[in-house]
């Protein structure tokens, strides 16, 4: 296995994200918070909220117009980005079939 290297803003990974820029909705108790989602990978992503917003520990990430829902933790959240880590359970709300997002990266 490769060892983990430093992203561009000093982090280290053991998945590499791809950049995107894909619309999302947060949906944190009852609230529905349009995001963008600006990186990428199985295991999280970075999202960038329109203002400063106060998160939830634990929400629902919406793809918009895909119709995958994927349970999320905050793992940090700076001014208008937060970054989400992806837990692999399928939420309660979400239906079985399996779905799958494919990204379109330069």
């Amino acid at each position: 296995m490769a060892a983990d290297k430093p992203t561009v803003r000093g982090e280290i990974r053991s998945v590499p994200r791809a950049d995107c820029s894909l619309p999302a909705v947060l949906h944190d108790k009852g609230m529905e918070i349009a995001c963008v989602i600006e990186n990428l990978s199985i295991s999280g992503c970075r999202v960038r909220l329109p203002r400063r917003a106060l998160l939830s520990e634990n929400f629902i990430l919406e793809f918009s117009g895909r119709g995958i829902r994927v349970a999320a933790e905050l793992v940090w959240l700076n001014g208008e980005e937060a970054g989400l880590r992806f837990h692999h359970e399928r939420p309660a709300d979400v239906p079985s079939e399996t779905a799958t997002v494919q990204v379109d990266v330069p």
